[in-house]
């Protein structure tokens, strides 16, 4: 299961604005972790 699946899922089970919060916070976690993996 990828990370769409995993989305998917969490969209399935959670009301809109709680998903749209967890996307938000998802997006944010890839932009510091390739930052992270950039600056070193």
């Amino acid at each position: 299961m990828g990370l769409n699946g995993l989305l998917t899922s969490a969209k399935l089970r959670m009301p809109v604005s709680e998903s749209a919060a967890v996307r938000l916070w998802g997006i944010s976690f890839i932009v510091e972790r390739e930052t992270t993996q950039i600056a070193n």
